[in-house]
């Protein structure tokens, strides 16, 4: 058990803490399945990685629009921009 506070803690009343923000935890998510990255196993969304571009951005979920180039590709997120990279050859 953690002693910071969560959402659904209103009643939360530290005078040392009083006011401050709490941690966030970072989330992150598959870039083939969209599912959050921290929970479950994506051994195989790693292997369709490597043979093809993602799907989905990794830090908001939402759908990438790709385009590919031979063995390279270009992701764009509306909200984070370009990413790039390569896929391997089989």
């Amino acid at each position: 058990m953690t002693d910071l506070p969560t959402a659904g803690d209103s009643g939360w009343s530290d005078p040392d803490t009083l006011g401050a923000i709490p941690p966030v935890v970072a989330v992150t998510y598959c870039g083939h399945c969209g599912k959050s990255a921290n929970k479950g196993n994506h051994v195989l969304c790693h292997e369709e990685l490597a043979a093809h571009a993602p799907t989905f951005c990794t830090t908001c979920r939402r759908t990438l629009t790709v385009t590919t180039e031979g063995t390279t590709w270009t992701a764009v997120c509306k909200k984070h921009g370009e990413t790039s990279g390569i896929v391997q050859e089989a």
